[in-house]
Parts: C-alpha cells; sequence; structure tokens
C-alpha cells in the first residue's frame, strides 16, 4: 500500500465509514420528523414490495403449461408474432423475467408515489447546515 498513492490505509477508510455513519446518526437526531418520516418511509416501501409479489407472482409449472398450451393452440402466424415479441425465448424463461420485470416496474411506480405525496423534512439545504455543523463539532 506504501508503493501505490492512490489507495488509502484500511484505518483511514474505518474512520471516513465510522464518520459518515456518525454524520447519518446527527442527522436523524437533528432534522425534526426526520426518525418518523424513515420509519413511515421503511414499512410504506415493504408493503410495496408485498403487494408487487402478490400481484405479479413468479409463474408456477403449471402456468408455464399453460400459457405453453394456449401458445400452441393459436394460428401458426400469431403463434409466431408471439414468439418475435419475445425474441424466440422460451416461455418457462421468459414468463419468469417478464414477471420480475412487471413486479420492478410496480415497485418503482409505487415508490415514486409515495416519495411525492410524502417529502422529506431533510432539505439540501438543511443537510447542508446539519453537515456543516457536524464537521465543525466532530469532524477532522
Amino acid at each position: 500500500m506504501a508503493n501505490n498513492p492512490g489507495t488509502q490505509p484500511p484505518l483511514v477508510k474505518l474512520r471516513r465509514e465510522d464518520l459518515e455513519e456518525a454524520r447519518e446518526a446527527y442527522l436523524l437526531e437533528h432534522t425534526p420528523g426526520l426518525k418518523e418520516h424513515d420509519a413511515a418511509w421503511q414499512r410504506a416501501f415493504l408493503q410495496i414490495e408485498e403487494d408487487a409479489l402478490a400481484r405479479h407472482p413468479d409463474p408456477t409449472p403449471d402456468d408455464i403449461a399453460a400459457a405453453e398450451a394456449a401458445e400452441a393452440a393459436l394460428p401458426s402466424r400469431k403463434r409466431t408474432e408471439i414468439q418475435l415479441r419475445r425474441s424466440f425465448e422460451s416461455l418457462d424463461v421468459h414468463l419468469p423475467t417478464d414477471a420480475r420485470r412487471k413486479r420492478k416496474s410496480f415497485v418503482q411506480r409505487g415508490q415514486r408515489a409515495w416519495n411525492r405525496a410524502n417529502p422529506t423534512p431533510l432539505t439540501s439545504a438543511l443537510e447542508r447546515t446539519l453537515t456543516a455543523t457536524f464537521m465543525k463539532a466532530y469532524g477532522s
């Protein structure tokens, strides 16, 4: 490590991580309503993820078999069109990927909506002010 000036000794990195954790704790303590906001944020995001899983579950082997049977019953032209849309992936590969994509989209929409409806009490100006105060008191 001494030969490479771009790397830092582990103790310096550890101190920075500790300082960042201490700064986060300081912000939580000195911003009115931030603890409650963070707790509500955690509960809401967990609920959104649970709702997404309930709404878009992973397909079971029976679901895949039913989709394959439905696809096989289609006329040749329609079947080819559907296969082209999914780049000729087999249904047992495509359906789980599709479910994950839909879940992710559902979660992101829900999270963005929650964040718009519940703005954080820690504004960037307040964060800068509190960080400066923290660094004066505890920083190096």
